[in-house]
């Protein structure tokens, strides 16, 4: 296979979606830290509000963690927007520290979301991350979240700085009292009592189950519908969690959420 083949077979592999609501996500190189102070945060927004204008594109829900960001977005270009996005604040960010560095892992993560369930569940994980992080007991408790922007609230500190469609989360939830609800019971992977003594299922349980269930088969030889059954089968049987199955069935993270949240619709 000639070197042009090769670059178009990789690029058609490898090619994102590009247009829909997205759940993009991306963190420190090496799991650092990237913001420190309030001005990495601030300035981070700017740069977001800009881009965002710049390759319309909407910032519907965000949430920045010390090492990492959440965003819901709805857009036409997702590469050339969050090219920009990433290149301009790497670039202002190196030259605020005087380093020279690569500040984030690339590349960026992306899933697209294709149904209000999903849709829904996503901005769960996302507003509430500072929550799942232990950084506060309420999503709308944490400063750097969109969470305080939806219904007429005038509280959202990040609005002075970017500006949030609130159309979409407004269309998923009745109002803010039913917002606070969802995200208060929201837990990732399962609903689990907050102050049970929950452990994970350790991965080698779950890794012995799974063998059993393939019972000598090759994992890549199994079609759709019997892959779904083996998900099902680590989810219940062991309450294995959406990212030991993503890791064992070699399905993204997104598309193992997805899965299970289409099963409760």
């Amino acid at each position: 296979m000639n070197t042009s083949a090769k670059k178009k077979r990789s690029t058609q592999k490898y090619s994102r979606e590009q247009s829909g609501i997205f759940h993009v996500y991306f963190r420190g190189n090496g799991r650092q830290n990237v913001f420190y102070y309030d001005r990495d945060y601030l300035k981070f927004l700017e740069i977001c509000n800009e881009v965002s204008q710049l390759y319309q594109t909407k910032i519907c829900a965000i949430v920045i963690m010390d090492n990492h960001v959440h965003m819901n977005i709805s857009t036409n270009q997702l590469t050339e927007f969050m090219r920009a996005l990433l290149i301009r604040f790497v670039r202002w960010y190196n030259l605020d520290k005087g380093w020279a560095e690569q500040i984030f892992k690339r590349p960026f993560g992306s899933a697209k979301l294709i149904s209000r369930g999903v849709i829904k569940e996503n901005l769960g994980y996302i507003l509430s991350n500072p929550v799942t992080d232990k950084i506060c007991k309420q999503p709308w408790e944490y400063k750097w979240s969109s969470y305080l922007c939806y219904f007429e609230d005038n509280l959202c500190y990040i609005s002075k700085y970017i500006t949030i469609d609130k159309s979409l989360v407004e269309s998923i939830f009745i109002d803010k009292a039913s917002m606070n609800l969802y995200m208060s019971d929201y837990m990732p992977d399962k609903e689990i009592p907050k102050d049970s003594n929950w452990h994970r299922t350790p991965d080698y349980i779950v890794i012995n189950h799974l063998n059993n269930l393939l019972n000598g088969r090759n994992l890549y030889t199994l079609t759709r519908p019997e892959l779904h059954e083996i998900m099902i089968r680590l989810k219940y049987d062991k309450d294995a969690s959406f990212r030991q199955i993503a890791g064992l069935m070699h399905e993204s993270y997104a598309e193992v959420r997805r899965f299970f949240v289409r099963r409760r619709e």
